[in-house]
């Protein structure tokens, strides 16, 4: 992105405009930009470093801990751009207790599941885990299969959402990072609705959907499958499997019936340039 863009995106949410809009739920890019304009080419470059970074660790040792040190060098990689964001945060309005977002489907890949999963292992004790697994459960029980549209799936809380905070927050899933309001309003209803007009942070979207698409990348290259799947589905078939990492890694199907369902033909709202 160049300088005279920086300047304007951090201008157009200094000054209360819209820096973009609503995207589907688990498409935290909303709108694909023209391909000359400095959000795609922003894209471009993480997602392209994301799959290099990516495909070298594969190379190198195709196992479950190359798999988990993928989603951290992705999640650096995306965190070293925020650090030269051109927006003044205090411009969002997200922070801790904000949790409107926490209530939407999500969607992310098997390697940010199996991270999850084996950070939740090695932080949570048995009883603990125990705990996450039946919330995990009782959502998935209500939610499982469902189209990601609010009269199909209306807003249920994260099952990783405890006393009103994110509960695994230094591993959440890309989309997660990516989501982000100038209006918490705004956001707010976003949740119930089809579609609805916001002004967000557009570098913060643009660059974690380009490191989820750098992480798909590189598995297309390597052969290993890196749909999009639906969160707490798949979070529920990696704790109930132990071995989940190894087979996923073997091309066994371990996130069958996982898979996101984001409506088709949405109307999609128009980005700003």
């Amino acid at each position: 992105m160049n300088r005279r863009a920086r300047r304007a995106s951090a201008s157009a949410a200094r000054q209360g405009r819209p820096t973009g809009a609503a995207p589907a739920p688990g498409r935290p890019a909303g709108v694909a930009p023209a391909p000359d304009s400095p959000v795609a080419r922003l894209h471009r470059a993480v997602s392209e470093t994301g799959r290099g970074v990516a495909g070298a660790i594969l190379a190198s040792a195709r196992t479950v801990e190359a798999v988990h040190t993928i989603v951290e060098r992705a999640g650096a990689l995306g965190d070293a751009y925020m650090a030269r964001s051109p927006t003044d945060p205090s411009v969002l309005a997200c922070k801790k207790g904000c949790n409107a977002c926490c209530s939407r489907p999500v969607g992310t890949t098997a390697p940010s599941v199996l991270r999850l999963v084996a950070w939740l292992r090695e932080h949570r004790t048995a009883e603990e885990l125990a705990e996450v697994h039946r919330r995990v459960v009782a959502l998935d029980d209500v939610t499982h299969g469902k189209m990601w549209t609010p009269r199909e799936r209306p807003p249920n809380p994260c099952a990783l959402l405890v006393d009103g905070a994110c509960s695994v927050y230094e591993v959440r899933p890309f989309v997660c990072r990516a989501w982000n309001a100038v209006d918490a309003e705004d956001c707010k209803r976003t949740t119930g609705q089809d579609a609805v007009e916001m002004r967000f942070d557009l570098y913060q979207r643009a660059v974690f959907a380009a490191v989820e698409d750098g992480v798909k990348l590189a598995l297309a290259d390597a052969g290993l499958d890196g749909g999009d799947l639906e969160l707490t589905a798949s979070l529920r078939a990696a704790l109930e499997r132990p071995d989940a990492g190894e087979a996923w890694l073997a091309g066994e199907p371990v996130f069958a019936g996982c898979e996101a369902k984001p409506p088709q033909g949405r109307r999609r709202l128009p980005v700003a340039p």
